[in-house]
């Protein structure tokens, strides 16, 4: 099995800070569980990208943005196959930006 190489760009780590940062004034346990989870699932992204789907709606140049989520569904991971690489573009909270559960 072919590994990808998982890029997160300077949005996507600006926004998983955020979240992080966030959460962390209500709990550290629970700030430290969300970046863990989340690097975690990005990491998880080397192999089988494929498995989450893509978002009919939404194409950057010509390939499809894929919509994976985590955090029990609270945020969702923006990423596009780029040949041998996976390009995460953001990391979103739907709970603010609730047009993406219905994507």
């Amino acid at each position: 099995m072919n590994e990808f190489k998982v890029e997160i760009s300077q949005r996507a780590f600006t926004s998983i800070q955020e979240h992080v940062a966030f959460l962390a004034r209500v709990s550290l346990e629970a700030a430290k569980t969300l970046y863990e989870e989340t690097m975690s699932s990005l990491r998880s992204l080397s192999r089988i990208p494929e498995r989450n789907p893509e978002i009919q709606q939404l194409q950057i140049g010509e390939s499809r943005v894929r919509k994976m989520t985590i955090g029990r569904g609270r945020y969702a991971v923006l990423y596009k196959i780029k040949g041998d690489q996976v390009v995460i573009y953001d990391v979103i909270d739907t709970r603010k930006d609730g047009i993406l559960n219905h994507l």
